[in-house]
């Protein structure tokens, strides 16, 4: 799957679904084609992460995007997030 970014929504990195669970990593995110570096910084916290194009944080800043990411097939509900809407927390 690809993360675009929220606010420019510019492609800016690739990642499987799967392997997120929160706390978000860079490491999480790799690049959209082999040969190219990691677009975060692997060991930083997601809260660190900015677009490489426009110099934002990928989910934007509004508290309800927090929970979700811009993706090439939509957006998509990060699965801890998911779980603690159904909880009703």
């Amino acid at each position: 799957m690809i993360l675009r970014c929220r606010l420019c929504h510019a492609a800016i990195a690739a990642f499987d679904p799967a392997d997120l669970r929160p706390p978000l990593l860079g490491a999480m995110f790799g690049p959209l084609e082999p040969g190219f570096p990691p677009p975060f910084d692997p060991e930083a916290a997601f809260e660190h992460a900015r677009c490489p194009y426009c110099r934002h944080h990928p989910q934007g800043y509004d508290p309800a995007g927090r929970e979700s990411l811009e993706t090439d097939a939509g957006e998509w509900s990060i699965p801890a997030a998911k779980r603690r809407r159904q909880e009703g927390n």
